[in-house]
């Protein structure tokens, strides 16, 4: 496995996927995390989890597509970003969120990530969208 690959179907509609994921007050509440930053822009920044967690977009084609490097703070400056596409696909009222996660700079990045975006981001994502109306 050389990049990650996540699928899942969420009870919300796809623009309030969107903000989920690009929206600094939503991703912040879902997140439980006040220091989120987004500047959702080609070449912009963003920083998650207590900015341990950063990069730059290079793609957005709202509301389907947004992708970004990612960069954690504990990564020697050697290693190269890796890189998150989110692919988001309306299913009627739902929304079918696709995550890549590629370029890791060891196997085990790639396998810490792997069980991260699960319990960090898709999970309590899923759950916040769900709940709220």
């Amino acid at each position: 496995m050389t990049y990650i690959e996540k699928v899942i179907l969420i009870d919300a509609p796809i623009q309030r996927v969107w903000g989920a994921i690009t929206n600094p007050d939503d991703m912040g509440e879902w997140m439980f995390d006040e220091t989120v930053i987004i500047n959702l822009q080609p070449g912009g920044e963003y920083a998650v989890f207590d900015q341990q967690t950063t990069g730059l977009f290079s793609i957005i084609e709202a509301p389907y597509l947004v992708e970004y490097t990612w960069r954690q703070a504990t990564w020697p400056l050697e290693w190269p970003d890796s890189i998150v596409r989110w692919e988001l696909t309306p299913q009627g009222e739902q929304t079918q969120v696709r995550l890549l996660h590629g370029n890791f700079p060891t196997d085990d990045e790639l396998r810490g990530h792997d069980a991260g975006w699960d319990t960090y981001w898709l999970g309590p994502m899923k759950d916040w969208l769900e709940d709220v109306v």
